[in-house]
């Protein structure tokens, strides 16, 4: 397992540190995803509610000396697990709200949500194809954006602000 993760190290597949602004792009990329993944959530616990626990396969034998949790121990488990992990998604939602509310009456919004905000049909992926929507330089699109995303990284994660200081 050493071996592994050390190869995943040196080919960088594996993150010590994402920067900040990676971190800001992928919450923004993944925004509606997280509105899913509360639905998702919901529905896990009503299916749970209704139809309580799968039932464990008859062909799989477990051995042992400890004893396992009860079923209703399980189902309770199960259910806390999707309610702490649908709450903690609606916390980080609130957060990025919060964070683009405070940005949505600038000028260059738009960069934003274009980019990271709209349906996939209407994603403007490039910053040439940003600046064409908005008809803006591309530079001023790559700048306006850059300050955005920092003000994102210093609202979302202000402990970012301590390596400056």
């Amino acid at each position: 397992a050493m071996e592994v993760v050390k190869v995943l190290n040196a080919s960088n597949k594996i993150k010590k540190d994402m920067p900040y602004y990676k971190r800001v792009e992928l919450l923004l990329y993944n925004y509606e995803n997280l509105k899913e993944a509360i639905k998702q959530k919901e529905e896990d616990i009503k299916e749970l509610e209704l139809f309580g626990l799968r039932e464990k396969s008859k062909s799989i034998v477990m051995y042992g000396t400890a004893k396992g949790s009860s079923q209703e121990d399980r189902y309770t488990e199960l259910k806390e697990k999707y309610r702490y992990e649908k709450l903690e998604t609606e916390r980080m939602l609130k957060r990025i709200d919060n964070a683009l509310n405070k940005i949505k009456d600038d000028k260059y919004f738009d960069i934003i949500k274009y980019r990271y905000l709209s349906k996939e049909e209407d994603k403007k992926n490039t910053d040439d194809a940003l600046a064409e929507a908005l008809n803006k330089d591309r530079t001023t699109i790559l700048r306006n954006r850059n300050r955005l995303i920092n003000k994102l990284i210093t609202i979302l994660f202000p402990e970012s602000i301590k390596y400056i200081i």
